[in-house]
C-alpha cells in the first residue's frame, strides 16, 4: 500500500514562522495575510531597529494534485515573482538595510528550491529562504548558508 505524503498548509508555514520571527526579535507591527488577502504574507518590524522582512508563504500540493512536483514548481516560480514585485527600493541605494525579503516552503520543497534558485538572486535581493517542517521547526538560510550548502553539494 501507497504510503501518503503529510501535507503541511500554507497556514502552518505562515504559523511557524511567525513564531520563528518573534524568538528572534521580530514581532513589531507583525501583519499576516489570511490565504484571500492579497499582498505580501507577512509583514514585520524588528524590535530594535527600523527593519522590516517581507515573506511570501506557500503550502505543499493537495492530496488529490496528480503531479505534486510540478505544483511545487508552480508555487516556487509564483512565490519568487510576488516577493520581487513588492521589492521597491524608492531610489536608495542602500535598499538591503531596510527590508529583507523571504520566501517560505515546507520542508519537501528544499531540494527542488535550492536547486532552482541562483546564489547570485539571493546575494543581490537580499533574498532569504524559510522551510518548515512536520512540527514546525524553521530553517532559515541566508545568501552564505546557501553558498556552503552548494559548495558541500548537500542539498537534502
Amino acid at each position: 500500500m501507497k504510503k501518503e505524503r503529510e501535507i503541511i498548509t500554507e497556514d502552518f508555514v505562515q504559523s511557524s514562522l511567525i513564531k520563528y520571527l518573534k524568538l528572534n526579535g521580530w514581532s513589531k507591527s507583525l501583519q499576516s495575510a489570511e490565504l484571500w488577502e492579497q499582498g505580501v504574507d507577512i509583514k514585520v518590524r524588528n524590535d530594535k531597529f527600523s527593519r522590516y522582512w517581507l515573506i511570501e508563504a506557500k503550502g505543499d500540493p493537495s492530496i488529490k494534485v496528480k503531479s505534486p512536483s510540478g505544483s511545487q514548481s508552480s508555487s516556487f516560480n509564483s512565490a519568487l515573482g510576488q516577493i520581487i514585485t513588492r521589492m521597491h527600493r524608492n531610489g536608495v541605494r542602500g535598499y538591503k538595510y531596510g527590508y529583507k525579503y523571504g520566501i517560505a516552503f515546507p520542508i519537501s520543497f528544499r531540494t527542488m528550491v535550492i536547486r532552482k534558485i541562483p546564489f547570485d538572486v539571493m546575494d543581490k535581493l537580499n533574498l532569504y529562504l524559510f522551510f518548515v517542517n512536520n512540527v514546525g521547526n524553521v530553517e532559515e538560510i541566508d545568501w552564505k548558508k546557501f553558498k556552503k550548502i552548494i559548495k558541500s553539494k548537500k542539498i537534502i
